[in-house]
């Protein structure tokens, strides 16, 4: 329930929060009656009618903390004891499925960069009549001096020639 997750990050207390500072899994049955989250309880009973919730780490050794899966129940304010070793062990498939989304995205959003980055230098090679090396360099001081990331002056100058006239920082 996203109104729950959203409830608990406003509010910076609840069980996924605990999770996420200092604990692997914070179970909270009949959570009506756990004072450890007043203001959190009070809202989440009144208005989503919360009757337990177990909060898992999503942890990867290499990348830390991931984020937290959070499993409601509006229905019972139990929680069976078997249900803790289920929900590690689905956290853990499901933070090793992050992180390997994570590193997909990562390596696109290089990939990505890398092929502007050499698109700008063509772009300034053909410009200036430069070689690859000294318009990198020219790329690079242009960087420097404009106090962008090298990706973001090279993105410039392949939008702003696509439209035109390269407009270099």
């Amino acid at each position: 329930m996203k109104g729950l997750d959203d409830l608990q990050y406003t509010l910076t207390e609840g069980p996924c929060v605990d999770t996420l500072r200092d604990q692997d899994v914070v179970l909270a049955p009949d959570i009506r009656h756990d004072g450890r989250w007043p203001t959190f309880t009070a809202q989440a009973v009144a208005s989503y009618d919360l009757r337990s919730q177990m909060a898992v780490k999503l942890f990867l050794d290499e990348e830390g903390t991931l984020g937290c899966l959070n499993l409601y129940s509006t229905s019972t304010r139990e929680i069976d004891p078997e249900d803790e070793h289920v929900a590690e062990v689905f956290a853990a498939h499901a933070a090793v499925a992050l992180g390997h989304a994570r590193e997909v995205d990562q390596l696109h959003q290089a990939l990505q960069s890398s092929r502007t980055i050499g698109t700008a230098i063509g772009i300034v090679m053909e410009r200036y009549h430069l070689d690859r090396e000294r318009a990198f360099e020219f790329l690079t001081r242009a960087s420097s001096h404009a106090n962008l990331k090298l990706r973001d002056v090279a993105a410039r100058i392949v939008e702003s020639t696509e439209g035109g006239e390269a407009d270099l920082p």
